[in-house]
């Protein structure tokens, strides 16, 4: 695929912890599938200890920096995953 200037590829940093793991593998794919670089900030795999913060602090310097054009992490809420009335689960967006 041949890009102009004003259809460059977006890098798109994701991450999440235990809690949007599954969802970010599934992301990933779809947007690699899409032709869209992914650089992936973890969890590398399912941890049920994993810290949130410990993913997406260094997704957010990325993205602060140019790394990568957008950031999006993935996370469970801890007291409730609120839905969509597609029945979608929310995730949290980074963008600069």
């Amino acid at each position: 695929m041949t890009l102009g200037r004003e259809e460059e590829m977006f890098r798109i940093g994701v991450a999440a912890d235990h809690g949007g793991f599954e969802l970010k593998v599934q992301l990933t794919q779809s947007l690699i599938e899409a032709d869209y670089e992914v650089v992936d900030f973890g969890a590398r795999e399912l941890e049920d200890g994993d810290d949130y913060p410990d993913f997406v602090i260094p997704m957010a310097r990325a993205v602060a920096s140019g790394e990568v054009s957008r950031g999006l992490h993935l996370r469970k809420r801890r007291r409730c995953v609120r839905r969509s009335k597609q029945g979608v689960g929310r995730a949290c967006g980074s963008d600069h």
